[in-house]
């Protein structure tokens, strides 16, 4: 079992990836929720439920390592 150290750390490297490659991701997947775990592209849905459901099945070991992003092209105002 990995300690909650190593998961934190691994969640962070696959966001910081998923940060760092966003603008090429847009392309591929624009408009869509993304996943990244081991820094690629591990799936990819427009319904952030069924990518969820998706990936608690196919990667229930790893699944709280993994980022997920909605990822677009158009400007999003953020209310803070």
């Amino acid at each position: 079992m990995e300690s909650v150290t190593d998961v934190l750390t691994n969640f962070e490297e696959n966001d910081k990836w998923l940060m760092e490659n966003y603008e090429n991701l847009k392309w591929q997947y624009n408009n869509q929720w993304v996943a990244i775990l081991n820094k690629a592209v591990v799936d990819h849905d427009v319904d952030l439920k069924a990518l969820v459901k998706k990936l608690r099945t196919k990667y229930a070991k790893v699944y709280n390592q993994i980022a997920v992003d909605y990822v677009t092209s158009e400007e999003i105002d953020l209310i803070l």
